[in-house]
């Protein structure tokens, strides 16, 4: 994998080529919806190139009527469209300390869309599920070799039965009123809400309905958390649900200010029960503010938050914010480490110079 950090269309920062891996710079997330050409993109594998005309979904296993259909007849089915943020379990990784293994990230992989499609849970009941389901598999066309294992592999991620049947958990064709794009998985992906991104499988050629839990590479070998003093016979926890968090998207890391009052903007999300409650410190955490949320139309998306700050001593200063969900939880100061810095969401603070105006 390259470490190659350019600029890529619409100001992504590109980490990697080939596989595509990209990420949305913090300055750009300003609107509750991202542009498709400004989200980040994640691939494990190169891209595949898929048609329409030649391209079908095929429905499989514990089910009375395997069947497959085209994206035309998939389309015919009712509609349903949900605003989705989307997160990579690895965004922030690379301020995790002692510094960790894989992909560095900083915090650009994550981003909120609209996306469009069917329910899973229409498909899977036109296949008919039998008494025997117990997981649904996802499979997508993608395929390589993957960094400390043998031979070709496909991606492929599993949901248990609750999370398939979720009225919200959707096979997505359309994304932002738009039809995906290669990188984000045309003709078809899987949206599956609250969860990291991981599980939103792009490029979707099969679900098979399975009678015993799934084992592939990704899920149980890759996005689990593992802890310190872990031994590969030990049993890992899979990586599943978002954790609180919120980010400062205004000032910049770096910024230099001028005294008087400066409006901070940031974004915060959860993924079990929306955010509640945005609080901002610049005095070393000695001190929290409460910061202004801005309403949002669903609850699996981030929410807007600003916060005024009136400086009037020039210096140094670190930014803070920390978001509070529906359960209670709150953003930690520092998260619990694990192997590959999964789910990293400690407090985000933004380092800022204020000098004396004029």
């Amino acid at each position: 994998m390259s470490n190659d950090t350019s600029k890529g269309p619409e100001d992504l920062t590109v980490m990697s080529r080939e596989p595509l891996i990209a990420g949305t710079p913090l300055g750009s997330m300003k609107d509750l919806e991202t542009p498709a050409a400004n989200f980040f993109v994640r691939n494990h594998f190169p891209i595949p190139r898929l048609e329409s005309s030649g391209w079908s979904l095929k429905v499989t296993g514990e089910v009375e009527r395997p069947f497959s259909l085209g994206l035309d007849a998939l389309k015919e089915m009712p509609r349903r469209e949900v605003l989705v943020l989307m997160e990579c379990a690895g965004n922030r990784r690379g301020s995790v300390q002692p510094p960790i293994e894989g992909l560095l990230w900083d915090n650009g992989a994550v981003g909120t869309a609209r996306w469009t499609g069917v329910r899973l849970r229409s498909v899977l009941e036109y296949a008919g599920l039998l008494d025997s389901a117990v997981e649904v598999l996802l499979e997508g066309a993608d395929r390589g070799n993957q960094q400390g294992t043998t031979g070709e592999m496909g991606y492929s991620m599993s949901l248990p039965m609750d999370k398939a049947l979720h009225p919200d958990t959707l096979l997505a064709y359309d994304m932002n009123g738009e039809s995906l794009s290669p990188e984000h998985g045309y003709p078809l992906r899987a949206v599956v809400p609250g969860w990291f991104g991981m599980t939103a499988v792009k490029w979707l050629t099969g679900i098979q309905v399975l009678s015993q839990p799934f084992w592939g590479f990704h899920q149980n070998d890759y996005y689990v958390y593992v802890g310190e003093g872990y031994d590969n016979g030990s049993p890992k926890e899979r990586v599943t649900y978002l954790q609180v968090k919120s980010l400062v998207t205004w000032p910049g890391r770096g910024r230099i200010l001028t005294t008087g009052r400066h409006e901070i903007r940031g974004m915060a999300w959860s993924g079990q029960g929306p955010v509640t409650k945005v609080e901002v410190s610049t005095d070393n955490g000695r001190t929290w503010q409460p910061a202004n949320l801005e309403d949002s139309e669903s609850p699996y998306a981030w929410r807007q938050w600003t916060s005024c700050w009136d400086v009037s001593q020039p210096g140094y200063f670190l930014i803070r914010a920390r978001a509070t969900d529906q359960m209670g939880k709150v953003q930690p100061v520092q998260a619990q480490w694990n192997y590959r810095g999964f789910a990293n969401n400690s407090i985000h603070a933004v380092p800022v110079e204020v000098r004396a105006s004029g």
